[in-house]
């Protein structure tokens, strides 16, 4: 299963490589969904998941990875203005906004790492970490790589 799975990983990272001409001028949508579908092969295998784990553990991570999107949006969406244009006051309400919004992720994720531990193990919860570290690195040097490329 898990040389399976790592075949798929190498799949879907040659599909975003090769597909980068086209991801210029595909839909946004289409290239999320890559992405994701990339990290889900990528993260399945280094946190060697097997499918049962898998049934369970993609549902929470999608569940978790909404709420915390919508967590920092609300954060973001309410300030739009220049910095450079913020009074001391409006900017110290800000920072503590900033931080207000720091903590409830944290919350949020304390209670899934609780909800992951009924479906996986804490080694694979720590694998988890670094391998979603280790995704986002070469997915930077992949994006750098496609921009000189150009």
């Amino acid at each position: 299963m898990r040389k399976y799975t790592f075949i798929l990983a190498l799949f879907c990272a040659f599909f975003i490589g090769s597909s980068a001409a086209m991801a210029q001028t595909g839909r946004p949508q289409d290239r999320r969904e890559n992405v994701e579908a990339a990290k889900v092969a990528f993260l399945t295998d280094k946190m060697g998941l097997t499918a049962e784990q898998s049934q369970k553990f993609w549902p929470l991570y999608n569940e978790y990875e909404a709420k915390r999107r919508e967590l920092v949006r609300s954060y973001r969406s309410g300030y739009r203005q220049d910095v450079d244009e913020l009074s001391d006051q409006e900017a110290k309400a800000r920072l503590d906004g900033m931080f207000s919004t720091r903590e409830k992720e944290l919350e949020l994720e304390k209670e899934y790492v609780a909800r992951y531990q009924r479906v996986i193990s804490s080694n694979q919860i720590i694998k988890l970490y670094r391998s979603e570290r280790e995704f986002t690195k070469l997915l930077l040097k992949r994006l750098e790589a496609n921009n000189k490329a150009q």
